[in-house]
């Protein structure tokens, strides 16, 4: 799930031009990213089949301060498995088509399932491709660190993984279920110099494989899944890899957020407070791509990832948004964090605060799903943020 996560990620991260791409579209009242004749012979097509399915498309140029410029196209489909069930959320399936300047490259799969009156939950994840990043070292959150090259080398990733979870509702808005994740992954250096860096920090240079099978929990009693004004959302996961699962190396890491949701207005539900606290911590011989890396699955903005990274790390944020128009939603966030080795050394480690803009845009009215726009600023550095959904 973390390779999931992870990959995700890099779709968030969008450049000033797909901001004018959204803004300057004459179809967006009609629920359109961007037009085409392709498109709309999709989306009549699937009119035709079922007015209850819907399409979209978000595509633009990527900016993101470790991976650089580059260009991704994400495809959308939500339904409904069942028609008559009123209750269970929609499903939805989505692909990301990405590659960059420096030639990295990646194409993944991800399907959502609900079924059964919201009784299971089901979520399976499929990618393969090259992924090449900026890489700081590990361990350096004692103090402030700059985006200077002198700070940074490059880092190669070659990854395939798979990733499938099923829950199943044990009570009230309690799921308990499995998990279980595979990857493959070549890491290397992009020269010399960088190689030596990443073993200077003790980070292995070639394969990885890693087999990890865990316990999951989550509480969920929101009142909308894709755009939350009210309720709870929180999970907790044990991600034990081990050789008896056939993996390389034997590790823990336990994850756990909990996000909370109030609408502050008594007439609508146009003023949300959302917020979101996140820790996760990590034991055994933890390859590097499994450390708690900060900005990265936490949905923590503001820092480019990698930066700081660590066993462990902790944030809190929060997001007031405001619903200005129909189609269109301001949010204004904050928060704050860090990443650690441990407990005992939680106080040598540096807090990590930052604060931004963004801009909600209702691509499918009728589900109520957004895209989303965020500009944040952080301690020598920002992040420029587009992603699907609310930003958590």
């Amino acid at each position: 799930m973390r390779e999931t996560l992870q990959i995700f990620q890099i779709v968030k991260p969008i450049g000033i031009l797909f901001v004018f791409i959204i803004f300057c579209n004459p179809g967006i009242t009609q629920n359109k990213i961007i037009s085409g004749d392709s498109l709309l012979l999709i989306e009549k097509t699937l009119e035709k089949l079922d007015r209850k399915i819907n399409f979209t498309v978000i595509p633009g140029p990527v900016y993101n301060s470790s991976t650089q410029l580059g260009f991704a196209v994400i495809p959308m489909l939500v339904y409904n498995l069942d028609k008559a069930d009123t209750v269970t959320p929609p499903s939805s399936t989505s692909a990301l088509l990405y590659f960059n300047t420096h030639w990295s490259w990646m194409f993944s799969i991800k399907q959502n399932l609900y079924w059964d009156h919201n009784k299971w939950r089901a979520i399976i994840s499929f990618g393969y491709g090259n992924l090449k990043s900026k890489f700081f070292g590990a361990e350096n959150d004692s103090m402030v660190i700059n985006n200077n090259t002198d700070n940074y080398g490059w880092i190669s990733d070659k990854t395939l993984f798979v990733t499938a979870t099923c829950y199943r509702k044990i009570a009230g808005g309690f799921y308990g279920g499995l998990e279980y994740s595979y990857s493959s992954i070549l890491q290397q250096g992009a020269d010399s110099a960088s190689t030596s860096r990443m073993l200077k920090n003790n980070v292995h240079v070639g394969n990885d494989i890693t087999s990890i099978l865990s316990p999951t929990f989550v509480w969920d009693n929101r009142d909308d899944l894709f755009w939350s004004t009210k309720g709870y959302y929180a999970g907790l996961n044990f991600r034990n890899a081990s050789n008896l699962f056939f993996s390389s190396r034997d590790f823990l890491v336990i994850e756990a957020f909990l996000n909370g949701y109030h609408c502050l207005s008594k007439k609508s539900k146009r003023l949300t407070l959302a917020w979101r606290l996140y820790i996760q911590g990590c034991w055994g011989d933890v390859p590097y791509i499994h450390l708690a890396k900060y900005g990265e699955g936490d949905d923590f903005r503001g820092y480019t990832g990698g930066k700081y990274v660590n066993r462990s790390k902790a944030n809190l944020q929060a997001e007031l948004r405001y619903d200005i128009w129909k189609f269109i939603a301001v949010s204004g966030f904050l928060g704050t964090g860090k990443t650690f080795g441990n407990i005992a050394n939680f106080g040598q480690s540096v807090w990590l605060p930052s604060a931004g803009i963004g801009i909600y845009l209702n691509v499918i009215p009728t589900r109520n799903i957004r895209a989303y726009i965020n500009f944040a600023i952080a301690r020598e550095d920002y992040g420029i943020y587009v992603g699907l959904g609310q930003a958590f």
